[in-house]
């Protein structure tokens, strides 16, 4: 994939968690969090291992989630 920043390519890998990753317009803080209804779910997994198919630019130190992707568990 090239990145959309710099034109550069980008290194095909995945994000891993212990938790889900949730993206939101609003931050919260603390330790605990309750997921809004427009939160979006980057992570599938979310009961055993959290992953989501990404990109990384090292040039630009971005990282691109895919995270409509269907990953399977045998790729990581």
């Amino acid at each position: 994939m090239k990145c959309p920043w710099c034109s550069g390519e980008m290194i095909d890998g995945f994000i891993i968690s212990t938790r889900q990753v949730l993206f939101s317009e609003e931050q919260q803080g603390g330790f605990f969090f309750v997921k809004g209804k427009e939160d979006v779910n980057l992570t599938q997994y979310n009961w055993t291992q959290p992953a989501a198919k990404a990109y990384h630019c090292k040039t630009c130190k971005r990282v691109v989630v895919d995270y409509d992707v269907h990953i399977d568990r045998k790729d990581w």
